[in-house]
Parts: structure tokens; C-alpha cells; sequence
């Protein structure tokens, strides 16, 4: 005997106790594990980029200003 709330075998079909109605849509869950990997992902770069920015600039910072000072000579003179 079917019992109401019973799905078909397809999915697709409700029996509401006289009658085969359709199934509504199953529901999307897990969107709290999508958002929250992308917002990891995103401090991640975030994170990196200021590793090497940090780095770039404690072992050429003697060079980048002096590209600096030249550019200000050459845009005085």
C-alpha cells in the first residue's frame, strides 16, 4: 500500500493519499559551504599578495627608490 508523501520511483510524482500529484522542486541546500569557500579563497589571495608585495619590497627597497628619485630629477629638470 502507498502511503501519502511517498515519492515515485522517478521522483517526480507526490501520492497525497487519492492522488498522484507533482513533486515540488528538491531544495538546494550546502550555498553556506559555496559562500564560505569562496570568501577563504578570496583572503587567501588577499593574504599571498601581501606576502610577496611585503617581500618585494624589503629586498628591492633601496632600488625602488632610487627609480623613484630618478623619476622626480628627471621630471624637475
Amino acid at each position: 500500500m502507498i502511503q501519502p508523501g511517498q515519492r515515485s520511483p522517478d521522483g517526480r510524482w507526490v501520492w497525497n493519499g487519492t492522488a498522484w500529484v507533482p513533486a515540488p522542486p528538491p531544495s538546494r541546500g550546502g550555498t553556506a559551504g559555496v559562500v564560505i569557500g569562496l570568501v577563504a579563497g578570496c583572503i587567501g589571495i588577499l593574504v599571498l599578495t601581501s606576502i610577496v608585495v611585503i617581500v618585494i619590497l624589503l629586498t628591492m627597497g633601496n632600488q625602488i627608490s632610487n627609480v623613484f628619485s630618478n623619476v622626480v630629477a628627471a621630471l624637475g629638470s
